[in-house]
């Protein structure tokens, strides 16, 4: 694991002042108050996108596993060779789609 760019601490003092502060708006007048919320909110930003991608992350891994489990399409993609003309050299061959599907 990585060493992480910010204070945890001080990300963790952001969102605790954050929540005071809804909860008891004569807070924000608070100079202290303002102080701390600018001195921490650069380390939180990071510490929130850390865990942000995290999350991200296992979320995407969970859909690649989800993925795998589900039926195989029913459908086979064959990808021609150039015939030489200038389009083709550009973007490529004709590209079939074929159904795999059987009758029984």
């Amino acid at each position: 694991m990585t060493k992480s760019n910010y204070n945890f601490w001080f990300a963790i003092t952001y969102e605790l002042v954050q929540e005071l502060v809804q909860h008891f708006v004569s807070l924000r007048q608070n100079k202290i108050i303002n102080q701390i919320l600018i001195y921490c909110k650069e380390d939180w930003v990071l510490w929130k996108t850390e865990s942000t991608l995290k999350k991200i992350d296992l979320e995407v891994e969970q859909l690649k596993k989800d993925w795998e489990k589900e039926e195989q399409p029913k459908f086979l993609i064959i990808e021609h060779e150039p015939d030489g003309s200038k389009a083709q050299q550009l973007l490529g061959g004709e590209i079939e789609i074929k159904s795999t599907f059987k009758r029984e």
